[in-house]
């Protein structure tokens, strides 16, 4: 059958799902074959256009999924996120382990000190929540004396985690006067020469920082270098990296022979690494109770607060971060510089700078989900500032404030009305819920005002509200009374406080 060359279709191009594509065929077919009328679910011609349309319609899915994953404000899925951020020279933040301290003490009878080498791990009562106790490991050698009295303690540092691995590997001695030791690894497999070879660690989650990757020629192990990147590497240069997927699997890769060495075929692929971070770590005082293994002779005394645990950036904190990181190039110029680089330090999420004087920038800090950084954060984000400052200026780095922000009380609770489909106790929850994430990190930062028409439109938001009235919004430093916009200082973050809610309406 002949088709007129003249008739152009008018093709819309907005069409982008099944609906659109079928009917854009359809109307085609009606230009270029006007004797085939029949439009029936069951024509073989109307079988194959919706087959067509409904390809099209994944096809232009999967384009959609891929542009989105291009751009920092739409992409979903974690690596483009973190792919997009290092681009832009911002390194999302890992998950941190808590540290703290333990003591240990002799137990009656012990007569000679006992060694407790780096590594010995203790332990929290069992945690229901986690389903497990929590692990923790000390920093250095302690050498608990022989028992006296009055009993001595003897304080050690430890971190949350714990060492992988399931075997010793003795290491050569380093070319820079580095003695040979032992170290205890994991066996990840073995080399076949290829490029850009990739590996998995068994265990998860990795502490990143921790992972160090050896090779083993059945003799002793060379240990290689950990890189963000390949870029400037050399041919012959020992180095890898280490990337945690979206699954939480942790990839090792090498070079691929023009940028990084490729290790030889069929030596082995061992690593060192540690697993642990979270902000569940962060226990309180004398929450360590056991060594995870007995030692004869030596018990755990007590443990101080255990603080610093972070969990990983999160996606929406990152797209944040990145382009503040970006804008401030490395240096300090501006109060916002001075603020923009702290972020690039692990555990800081929120950062404002807030300058005092001409000679003096103060920085408030808060880590993530509104954890207090430790002084050790503190001072690490100092110096990492201090280096990019202008000269002369002296950088100070303390805590954020949290304060509190009650909504609704006993005597002035929070009124809602619920419509008559649904449940009062769901809805009651739902709005306490939908009041808690106006509070919660990135929606709030510092110097944060929270309005009361703000709390009004989550609460509206929640399916099954008929009305709502709040009687009572305030800072729990202040007169718990009124419905005042809360405003706080530069330095102060609001946190949700106390909710009270009174429900009517339902079944």
């Amino acid at each position: 059958m002949a088709v007129d060359s003249g008739s152009v279709a008018n093709i819309d191009y907005t069409s982008r799902d099944f609906t659109g594509y079928r009917d854009s065929l359809l109307a085609y077919a009606q230009q270029i074959l006007p004797e085939w009328t029949s439009r029936s679910p069951a024509d073989f011609g109307v079988v194959m256009v919706e087959l067509f349309a409904y390809m099209g319609d994944i096809i232009s899915f999967y384009q959609d999924r891929i542009q989105d994953e291009s751009f920092l404000t739409t992409a979903t899925q974690r690596s483009s996120v973190v792919a997009i951020a290092q681009q832009l020279g911002y390194q999302p933040h890992p998950a941190i382990p808590a540290t703290g301290q333990v003591a240990f003490s002799p137990a009656p009878g012990l007569t000679s000190p006992v060694t407790l080498p780096a590594g010995t791990q203790v332990i929290t009562a069992y945690i229901p929540a986690l389903d497990r106790p929590i692990t923790y490991e000390t920093t250095t050698d302690v050498i608990v004396p022989a028992y006296t009295t009055p009993v001595p303690q003897i304080v050690a540092l430890v971190a949350e985690g714990a060492t992988q691995g399931s075997r010793s590997l003795a290491l050569y001695a380093s070319t820079s006067g580095q003695p040979a030791t032992t170290v205890r690894v994991e066996d990840v497999g073995a080399s076949d020469g290829t490029k850009s070879q990739t590996f998995s660690l068994a265990q998860s989650p990795v502490l990143l920082d921790t992972v160090r990757i050896f090779i083993d020629d059945g003799v002793g192990g060379t240990e290689w270098t950990a890189v963000d990147d390949f870029l400037l590497a050399q041919s012959s240069d020992l180095i890898f990296t280490a990337v945690t997927d979206d699954q939480g699997v942790t990839q090792i890769t090498f070079g691929d022979g023009v940028n990084g060495a490729v290790p030889a075929t069929g030596l082995k692929i061992t690593a060192a690494y540690r697993t642990g971070g979270g902000s569940y770590g962060n226990v309180p005082q004398s929450s360590i109770v056991d060594l995870a293994e007995s030692v004869p002779g030596v018990v755990v005394a007590g443990s101080s607060p255990m603080a610093g645990g972070a969990d990983q950036e999160t996606i929406d904190q990152i797209r944040i971060n990145a382009p503040r990181v970006f804008r401030a190039q490395g240096r300090a110029v501006s109060a916002q510089d001075y603020a923009d680089l702290a972020l690039t330090v692990a555990g800081v999420a929120d950062a404002r700078a807030v300058v005092r004087s001409a000679s003096a920038v103060t920085i408030f800090i808060i880590g993530p989900n509104n954890i207090l950084p430790s002084e050790g954060q503190r001072d690490t984000v100092a110096q990492y500032v201090q280096a990019r400052s202008l000269s002369g200026v002296v950088v100070n780095v303390v805590n954020g404030t949290l304060v509190p922000v009650n909504v609704g009380s006993s005597t002035l609770p929070v009124l809602i009305s619920v419509q008559a489909r649904y449940r009062r106790d769901t809805v009651k929850l739902a709005v306490q819920q939908a009041i808690q994430q106006v509070f919660t990190p990135p929606e709030t930062t510092f110097g944060s005002r929270i309005s009361i028409s703000r709390i009004y439109k989550a609460i509206q938001d929640v399916p099954g509200v008929d009305w709502a009235v709040i009687q009572m919004m305030a800072r729990s430093d202040l007169t718990q009374s009124g419905t005042a916009d809360v405003v706080c200082r530069d330095q102060e973050i609001p946190i949700v406080g106390s909710i009270v809610i009174t429900a009517s309406g339902g079944v």
